[in-house]
């Protein structure tokens, strides 16, 4: 699974998340966007119910993961703060 393809993964999650937010608490919607943090409007159940989605929509391509386990949370710098980080963080997972 290529890069591209798995950034479309997680902004389609997104997109989905926005969708049950209101206005001022909606995600930015770019490649590049901060996820988790300082400035994102998301908490850290919304974190949580938006890893479950992308967990599943990459199951749904074949491919089992899990982003929220002690591999993920153990790291110096987290692969949830941005959309970037994430993506890489995945495409490791997935190339494993």
């Amino acid at each position: 699974m290529d890069r591209t393809r798995i950034q479309s993964i997680v902004l389609d999650a997104v997109a989905q998340a926005n969708q049950t937010r209101v206005a001022d608490q909606q995600l930015q919607l770019s490649p590049d966007a901060p996820l988790f943090g300082a400035p994102s409007p998301l908490d850290s159940l919304g974190l949580v119910a938006l890893l479950i989605d992308i967990e599943e929509a990459f199951g749904n391509e074949g491919h089992a993961i899990v982003l929220s386990d002690e591999r993920a949370l153990s790291q110096s710098r987290s692969p949830f703060r941005s959309i970037p980080a994430l993506v890489d963080y995945i495409e490791k997972l997935v190339s494993a």
